[in-house]
């Protein structure tokens, strides 16, 4: 990225964290989109089987990352023998840029797909220049 206010989400390379390695067996990365609006940029995450409830976003400096907990789907008293399924959840990151307004974030939640909308702070809006 060569400036700044070109992209202001970007995933990143390895959306697990580097410090903390046990995420991996336990967190799935859930599928992802990003688009960019005129006034935002929109994350729409799958994550089926979550509940309201059990999703976690948070911003820090940098970075954008939900969590999101799910419930077995297997019986508790049934033996598990295999499992591709699920762990204890997702976890997913990006990477957000100068140009977001922090205060304004929306976060949705309908049908397994949380949409997080970021509005872009009014330096990276497009505008009209008048000529005197």
């Amino acid at each position: 990225m060569t400036n700044k206010k070109e992209v202001a989400v970007v995933q990143r390379e390895n959306t697990l964290p580097m410090t903390r390695p046990e995420l991996q067996e336990d967190y799935a990365t859930p599928s992802a989109d990003v688009y960019e609006t005129t006034d935002a940029f929109v994350i729409m995450i799958d994550i089926p089987g979550a509940k309201k409830g059990s999703i976690n976003v948070s911003m820090d400096r940098g970075s954008l990352v939900v969590k999101a907990g799910v419930e077995p789907l297997h019986k508790q008293d049934a033996k598990l023998l295999f499992s591709e399924l699920r762990g204890k959840g997702y976890y997913r990151a990006f990477n957000i840029g100068d140009g977001i307004d922090r205060n304004n974030v929306d976060a949705q939640f309908e049908h397994g797909v949380l949409t997080i909308k970021l509005l872009k702070s009014e330096e990276l809006k497009p505008r009209e220049i008048r000529i005197n």
